[in-house]
């Protein structure tokens, strides 16, 4: 039975062969910031977390703040209320462009269908013609000129009397430019002279001259021009007075001479009944002083 046992051969019991079927991949767990981007609205009371690279203060501008800061480059936009106000007034503007630019189509549009030759002239020189070029190639010299009897030879008339009138202003202004210049010019040069000031001193003089000249002819006046223009009217001023006082004092002298050549003169004998003693010439009248001085010597002769 033992030996029956050892021959009995064993035969492994075959498990089933188990198929694995792949499962599925396991998503990785999301991390804060993933989470952050997925959900991109805070919840009520929480601030938003800001892109990665972006400053926050970028996050929170005004949608139309690099539009407003174009257009309005020196004003500074702090709260949305200043975005729209600057939107407002930047509208304003663009409808306001747009109204005035639609009237002036409008307006050359009519022009040029009652003139085309004004159209012509015009595209001519958009191309690049000088007026002048476009003008001869449209329009001859007769056509430019009118004649009595054309409805608008009283306007073409008055017109023409007054660009005349305004060139012959303009070249008389600039005679009488050429001519000042021309006198200034000689002026410093005497100027120089008489004040022994050689180049260099004349120009650094004329420099600082010039540099007055220029701020006051755009409205700038300073304390130093305003002192400078003092001094000189303070000076005027003094020489004219000490000049005044100069006369003055010389015909005061001549009436003091006069005055002394009219006193009769003596034959230099002393007068009948009167003292011997010449009277002391341009003797001052005693004062108070002299009179104490006097009675006091007076009682100590007695």
């Amino acid at each position: 039975m033992a030996e029956e046992e050892k021959k009995e051969v064993k035969t492994p019991v075959e498990k089933p062969v188990e198929t694995k079927e792949e499962a599925p991949a396991e998503t990785p767990a999301e991390t804060p910031a993933e989470t952050a981007e997925a959900e991109p609205e805070a919840q009520e009371g929480e601030a938003l977390v800001p892109e990665e690279g972006i400053p926050a203060e970028e996050t929170s501008k005004n949608k139309y703040a690099e539009r407003l800061a174009r257009a309005f480059p020196d004003r500074e936009f702090k709260s949305d209320e200043d975005y729209d106000k600057g939107m407002e007034e930047y509208l304003g503007e663009l409808e306001g462009y747009k109204e005035r630019g639609t009237m002036a189509n409008q307006k050359l549009i009519a022009l040029f269908e009652s003139e085309p030759q004004v159209g012509d002239v015009v595209r001519d020189m958009i191309n690049g013609a000088t007026f002048r070029e476009a003008l001869a190639r449209h329009m001859s010299p007769e056509d430019l000129t009118a004649v009595e009897g054309d409805p608008d030879f009283e306007g073409w008339n008055k017109n023409k009397a007054t660009r005349e009138e305004s060139l012959n202003k303009r070249k008389a202004k600039q005679e009488e430019y050429a001519k000042n210049l021309e006198f200034s010019q000689q002026a410093i040069e005497e100027f120089a002279k008489e004040n022994d000031m050689d180049d260099e001193s004349a120009g650094k003089f004329l420099a600082r001259f010039d540099s007055m000249l220029a701020d006051i002819n755009s409205g700038k006046i300073s304390k130093d021009v305003l002192m400078t223009i003092k001094k000189a009217w303070d000076y005027d001023n003094d020489i004219t007075t000490a000049r005044e006082q100069g006369e003055l004092a010389g015909k005061n002298k001549n009436i003091v001479a006069q005055k002394e050549a009219a006193k009769p003169k003596g034959d230099g004998l002393p007068k009948i009944g009167g003292s011997s003693v010449a009277p002391q010439a341009n003797k001052p009248e005693p004062n108070y002083i002299d009179g104490l001085l006097e009675r006091t010597s007076k009682r100590r002769a007695l």
